[in-house]
Parts: structure tokens; C-alpha cells; sequence
């Protein structure tokens, strides 16, 4: 708080001369005696005065109003108005840094290393951290009792996956890609842990498997671990349990092993990022969808104190006017960065976690900015706007299918005007086997919204996904590369990790618009806009 007065110089009018409000007679005689003698007379009263007001100074600059960050801002100051797609970007290179992928150099630990041993025991991780109230700004309806599961477990589908893929149109053959894929995958794990975007320095492979990559992929292996880890969980695998539960182990161990501990603004927060590497929003989103979805099926509590502090950074981290994440903290964000993030806050919502309102009134505002005007149906990247480069296009389908997810999980009705006509363009596109990004987020919406336009999407999807499976040689299991940016820096796991992850649809989350489901929204739902309209709902 800055201790300088900036005072109107005149107050008042004496004779036409002006009259400080911090006139100082002494000052003023100073000024008008012309002597040497006369001043050298008066110089000690002044130099008293001038030492005391010095003094005083240096004392306020001693001290300093600690900077308060009230994650309840008023959002009345977000500004009113409401950028194609060419192709989502997933990833983004940290600044330079060579991660060694020889696995050799990362093994040179005992197995019975300190992170390890650290990551799951049965007491909640003791973490040199500061204390802050963050549940005083949390909302009490977070902590959900049902979301979206038979039994009040948001995850419980994928241990009862047999009658969910009979009732919602998988089969036999599609949940023995998904059984292939994981085999793979777990083929693919580092010595140390990790997964890479990359296989050549992969002992078990060695560039047995095409597309590689080295040159273009992705250098986290925090990011690619994750992307490894979720279909796993998806199937219903943990560190507790399940035939791969010591990779899901070793994985969750490599990220929590290589996490960042912080206080952000008096906030605890978790970055999941290679130590030393600045932080990316995509990876770190991924990430703490692992670590939550982790902690709600095992009840870990070492790994929901991580969780908590995991999603405390998104929510610190993003941007507080625009409302989104992209690849820096509290960056412009843009469609593909808030899916990945708004993901992981929904995971954490049914693990019960707390997320804020406030954050989840951002997205809601992010989402009014890149919107179009036929009634909510079509998205934008960063913007809505049709002539600037990430702004609207009809071919946005990628951002269509994320922005569409992110509006029913924020409390869309299945009526809603804009998923109607949303899901109709779905419908009209079609799956593409040969875009695994746009399927995984539209296979989710038309799983939701069930129905016809539901079982005429899986019929055209199910079986030409796993057609294009490899079925022999080192590569079985897995699928080939796509092109455009994601396939180049995710390479093979990454299209093999969301081509399971599109196979797992049938129970990894339990679709919200039917009886089975008691899935709500975000506790922010009923905050509306429009309360009067809401209530008159409820009276009707």
C-alpha cells in the first residue's frame, strides 16, 4: 500500500495566492528569507522536521501488505461480449530442456527408492507446505453424494462393465481391443515408470514399432504417463487392483516422484510437471485427471491430499478474465486446454473434492466467448469471431465436441436447444477413425444423449476403430499414427491410449440422461443468469 498523497494543490484562495493543503509555514520562510545567515539560522528545525518525515518513511517501506488473492472475485467486471479449429493443438514444448530417455539412466535408483515408498502408504502425505483455509472458498453442494453412478460411485461402472457394454452396444470383439490395447501399453512402460510419446529409446521396443517419432514427439513424460494411465483406469485398473496394478503403480509413483510442492498466493497447490520444466496447462490437466480418478476409485488418502492440491492450481492458474487454460498459468486459454481441465475438475467434483463456483463461472463465461449464434451448437477455439485465425468455422469439430461435453456437464438438460442441434451436426459429421481427439470428446457426447443418434454413432464407430487395430506383429494392440499436430508429438501411445479410451465408453462414465445415472452438475448449475426463470421452473 503505497504511502504517497496525492493531494489537490489548492484548497483554497487567500489574496490570489494558492494555499497548499500541506502548507508548512517553516517551509515557507525558508523560501522567503534570502540570507545565507537567515537560513543557516532556521536550518536546524528543518532538518528535525525533514529527519522525522524520513523516518517515518523508511519505516512504511519496512513493511508490506501481504498481496490477497480473493478467489471470489466479483465477475460483474468480465467483460460482455461474446478464435477454426486448423488443429487442436494437445501439445506444447517446454521451454528447452533434454529429458534423457534412456531408460538406463533413470533406473540407477533402487527400486526401493524414497518416491516410491513415499507415494502410497495409508497416511495422507506429510507435505512442507503452508496452511491455508482454501475450503473457505469452496462450495459446501461440491461435496456431491451422488454422481453419476448405480450406487452413489461415480467410477462403479468399471467394475460392472459386462452388463454396460450389452446395454450400450459394445461387444466381444471391442472389449478385446480394449484388453490388446492396455497389453500394449503396459508392454511399453519405462524401467523408471513412465511412459514416452517415443519408442525408440524404449527398451522393449527400440523402434520395432513405426512412427517412433523422435524427432517431433512430446518431451514430458509426466504428460505422456498420464496419457497412458487413464485408459487403464478406464477399464477399471489401479495400483490396488487389476492385472497391470504394478504399472499403474510405477506410473503414479514416476508423477507424484517428480511433482512440484508450492504455495500459490497462500494456496497449497501440486504442479504434476518434470521438476525443473515450466509448467503446461494440457499436461498438468491430464495429469491430475489421473490422480483423481486414482483417488476416488481406491479411497487413496495420500493420493487425494495430492488430488486437492493438483486441482487448486487449475483453478489458481486460470485465467481470471477470459476464464480458460492454454499452455502458461492464467494464459488466454483456448477449447482444448479447458476440456482437458474442466475433465479434471469434474473428476475431482465426483471424488469429492472441492472445486469453487467462481471457477467454474469462468469456464461458463469462456465458453459464452467462443460460442456461436446458432443456439449454442457450434465452438470456436479462442474465439467466435469467423475471421480471426481460432475463431468459428463449421468444420470446428473437434472444439464442437468439447465445448458440447463441457455445457452438459455444467448442467445442459438433454432438451437443450444447442445439444439438439449440437448433436445433430455430430450426427451429420460422423465419426472419423482417422481423428481419435474429435471421436474420444463426440463418442462422450452422443454416449450421454443416447437413443437412435447413439446407436447409429457407435455402429459406425465400434468396428471400423477396432478393424484398424493392429493384430500381429510388435505392434498388436495398438493402432497407427494419425496425422496433424497430436499425432506427431503423441505419437502411436497417444492414439492407441484414446482409441481404448473411445472402446471404454460403454462404462469408464455412466451416461448422464438416463434412470441408471444420478449425475449432477456442478454445484454452480442453479447460479444462473436468469434466477428468476429458474425459480418459476421449480414452482411449476
Amino acid at each position: 500500500m503505497s504511502t504517497n498523497q496525492n493531494p489537490q494543490n489548492a484548497v483554497g484562495k487567500s489574496d490570489g495566492v494558492s494555499v497548499a493543503d500541506n502548507y508548512d509555514p517553516a517551509l515557507e520562510n525558508i523560501r522567503e528569507r534570502g540570507t545565507l545567515r537567515q537560513l543557516v539560522h532556521d536550518a536546524p528545525s528543518v532538518m528535525f522536521s525533514l529527519a522525522i518525515h524520513g523516518a517515518a518513511l523508511l519505516l512504511l517501506g519496512l513493511f508490506s501488505l501481504p498481496v490477497i488473492i480473493d478467489i471470489r472475485a466479483d465477475l460483474t467486471a468480465l467483460p460482455d461480449d461474446l478464435e477454426e479449429l486448423q488443429d487442436v493443438e494437445l501439445f506444447e514444448e517446454e521451454p528447452p530442456r533434454e529429458i534423457n530417455l534412456d531408460p538406463t539412466a533413470e533406473v540407477v535408483d533402487t527400486p526401493d527408492a524414497a518416491p516410491t515408498e513415499m507415494a502410497f502408504d495409508d497416511t495422507p502425505m506429510k507435505m512442507e507446505v503452508a496452511t491455508a483455509e482454501f475450503s473457505d472458498i469452496m462450495a459446501p453442494e461440491a461435496l456431491m453424494t451422488k454422481m453419476g453412478a448405480l450406487d452413489g460411485n461415480s467410477f462403479q461402472g468399471r467394475n460392472n462393465k459386462g452388463a454396460l457394454i450389452a446395454a450400450g452396444g459394445g461387444s466381444e470383439a471391442s472389449e478385446r481391443a480394449v484388453a490388446l490395447g492396455l497389453s500394449w501399453i503396459a508392454d511399453h512402460q519405462l524401467p523408471n515408470g513412465a511412459w514416452s510419446y517415443t519408442q525408440l529409446a524404449n527398451p522393449s521396443c527400440r523402434g520395432k514399432c513405426k512412427d517412433v517419432m523422435l524427432d517431433k514427439a512430446n518431451k514430458s513424460l509426466v504428460s505422456a504417463t498420464a496419457m497412458a494411465l487413464l485408459p487403464m483406469l478406464g477399464s477399471g485398473i489401479t495400483h490396488k487392483d487389476g492385472r497391470y496394478r504394478k504399472a499403474v503403480k510405477d506410473g503414479l509413483d514416476y508423477m507424484t516422484s517428480n511433482m512440484q510442492v508450492k504455495v500459490e498466493d497462500g494456496i497449497p497447490v501440486v504442479i504434476l510437471a518434470e521438476r525443473g520444466v515450466s509448467p503446461v496447462m494440457y499436461h498438468h490437466g491430464l495429469a491430475t485427471i489421473v490422480i483423481c480418478e486414482a483417488a476416488a476409485m481406491t479411497r487413496d488418502k495420500n493420493l487425494e491430499n495430492i488430488a486437492q492440491r493438483a486441482v487448486n492450481y487449475i483453478c489458481w492458474a486460470q485465467d481470471p478474465i477470459g476464464g480458460g487454460w492454454r499452455y502458461s498459468p492464467k494464459q488466454p486459454g483456448d477449447t482444448s486446454g479447458l476440456g482437458w481441465n474442466l475433465m479434471a475438475l469434474k473428476s475431482a467434483q465426483m471424488g469429492y473434492l472441492q472445486v469453487p463456483p467462481l471457477t467454474i463461472s469462468r469456464v461458463r463465461h469462456f465458453l459464452n466467448n467462443v460460442v456461436g449464434a446458432e443456439g449454442g451448437s457450434l465452438y470456436g477455439y479462442t474465439s467466435n469471431n469467423p475471421n480471426e485465425p481460432g475463431g468459428l468455422k463449421r468444420g470446428n469439430q473437434g472444439t464442437t465436441s468439447i465445448g458440447l461435453l463441457c455445457q452438459m456437464y455444467l448442467g445442459w438438460k438433454a432438451d437443450h436447444p444447442g445439444l439438439i442441434k449440437g448433436t445433430d451436426n455430430l450426427a451429420r459429421w460422423g465419426p472419423n477413425v482417422g481423428n481419435v481427439y474429435y471421436s474420444y470428446y463426440a463418442t462422450q457426447v452422443m454416449h450421454h444423449v443416447g437413443g437412435e443418434k447413439w446407436e447409429n454413432w457407435n455402429r459406425r464407430l465400434r468396428d471400423r476403430l477396432v478393424e484398424r487395430q493392429a493384430t500381429d506383429g510388435h505392434e498388436k494392440g495398438s493402432w497407427p499414427l494419425e496425422g496433424g499436430h497430436s499425432g506427431d508429438q503423441g505419437g502411436r501411445l497417444y492414439t492407441t491410449s484414446m482409441a481404448t479410451m473411445i472402446l471404454e465408453v460403454y462404462y469408464r462414465h455412466l451416461p448422464l440422461y438416463r434412470k441408471t445415472s444420478t449425475a449432477e452438475s456442478f454445484p454452480l448449475d442453479d447460479v444462473d443468469d436468469k434466477p428468476a426463470a429458474k425459480q418459476a421452473e421449480k414452482k411449476e
